[in-house]
C-alpha cells in the first residue's frame, strides 16, 4: 500500500532536482559571462552550487512539503521549512557523494541512465498509481517544464536531465558497494557516512549564505 507513495515522493524528488538545475542554468545564462564569486553559494572544482539554484531548490522543498501533507490522508499538517543551511547541507551531501563514488572507481554507463529515464517517463502512466496522484505528478511535472522553458520532449532528451539520474545512479551504486563491502548495514548507515562527508568536505571549504 506504501509503495505507490514512495515512487511518486521519490520521481518529485528528482524532478525537483532536475528542474532546479535548468531552472538555475537558464537564470545564469542570462547574466554576465563573468560572474564573480557572489554569485554562487559555492564553487569549489568539481562542486558548484549558485544563489538561483538554491533559490529555486528552497521555492520546491516548500512544495514537496504541501505535497506530503497532501499525499498523507492521516494528517494536513505542513512540515516546516529546514533552515538555509540544512538545505545547503542536503544539495551538497549529493554532490560529495557523486564525487567519491567516482573517486573509488565507480562507474555508470549511458545505457544504464536512459533506463532510469525511461523507466521514470514510463511511471507517469503507471496502473501503479492511482488515477488522483498520477494527475499531481502530471501537474507538478508540467509547472516545473514550464519553468525551464523547454517542451516535455526537450525536457527529457537534456544534457542537464541525463546528469541529474546520472548521480542518482552513482549514489546508488556507492549505497549498494558499502552495503556489500559491511562498511554500512542499511539507509541509516549510509546517511551517517553521508555526513561523515560533508563534514569532511566543510572542514576544508567556505560556504557564502549571504
Amino acid at each position: 500500500m506504501n509503495k505507490p507513495r514512495f515512487l511518486i515522493i521519490s520521481f518529485i524528488v528528482l524532478l525537483v532536482a532536475v528542474s532546479s538545475s535548468l531552472y538555475a542554468f537558464g537564470e545564469l545564462k542570462d547574466q554576465n559571462s563573468s560572474m564573480d564569486k557572489s554569485n554562487y553559494i559555492i564553487s569549489e572544482g568539481d562542486i558548484v552550487i549558485s544563489k538561483p539554484e538554491f533559490d529555486f531548490y528552497k521555492v520546491n522543498i516548500k512544495l514537496m512539503n504541501q505535497l506530503n501533507a497532501t499525499l498523507d490522508n492521516s494528517s494536513d499538517k505542513i512540515a516546516s521549512l529546514p533552515r538555509d543551511q540544512e538545505l545547503i547541507d542536503e544539495m551538497l551531501k549529493k554532490r560529495i557523494s557523486v564525487q567519491h563514488a567516482k573517486e573509488i572507481g565507480i562507474t555508470v554507463t549511458e545505457g544504464e541512465v536512459k533506463e532510469v529515464i525511461n523507466r521514470e517517463k514510463n511511471m507517469l502512466n503507471s496502473e501503479e498509481v492511482d488515477a488522483q496522484n498520477q494527475a499531481i505528478i502530471r501537474e507538478i511535472m508540467d509547472q516545473r517544464i514550464k519553468l525551464t522553458g523547454l517542451s516535455e520532449e526537450e525536457f527529457w532528451d537534456s544534457d542537464l536531465v541525463f546528469k541529474e539520474y546520472e548521480k542518482t545512479l552513482y549514489i546508488d551504486k556507492l549505497y549498494n558497494k558499502l552495503i556489500g563491502e559491511k562498511v554500512i548495514n542499511d539507509i541509516q548507515g549510509f546517511e551517517e557516512f553521508q555526513i561523515n562527508l560533508l563534514k569532511e568536505y566543510k572542514n576544508s571549504h567556505s560556504i557564502n549564505l549571504e
